[in-house]
């Protein structure tokens, strides 16, 4: 991410105890990434390591999740939509992706493969790219 992004980010969670995660070191997130037989973008990879999962306008669910944000990791909300869409065959997507967030109508928001964000509207079952890249979809969501 770039350094602006990163000191704005900081900068809000330095007033808000509530919305700050705590920093994630590398092991937890290489063995995250083995178990989901997945490639974090190094963007996410970069925000867990600093922020852990945080709120900045945007819930980003990780690991040592901020108090806003329940205690599901990335690995669980991951697996659980994969096996909730396998059964029915919904959103294969999902199945190569990792879910990073869940949208307030419990739609899961993920990153694809080629580092792209997508949200899955099960309701409609229809995939809809949101942003080009997870540092993008913090951009545009940054509270200001």
């Amino acid at each position: 991410m770039k350094q602006e992004l990163i000191s704005k980010i900081k900068l809000i969670l330095s007033d808000n105890d509530l919305f700050a995660g705590k920093p994630v070191n590398e092991e937890i997130i290489k063995k995250a990434e083995k178990e989901l037989n997945v490639n974090f973008d190094n963007d996410y990879v970069q925000f867990l390591r600093l922020f852990g999962g945080s709120y900045t306008g945007f819930p980003v669910y990780g690991f040592n999740n901020c108090e806003m944000l329940s205690e599901e990791t990335v690995i669980d909300l991951t697996k659980d939509f994969r096996n909730s869409y396998s059964i029915d065959n919904r959103c294969e997507l999902i199945q190569l992706s990792y879910v990073i967030s869940i949208s307030g109508n419990g739609d899961p928001v993920f990153i694809s493969p080629d580092n792209k964000v997508w949200i899955y509207y099960h309701d409609d079952d229809e995939t809809e790219e949101l942003n080009k890249s997870f540092e993008e979809l913090i951009e545009q969501n940054l509270m200001v």
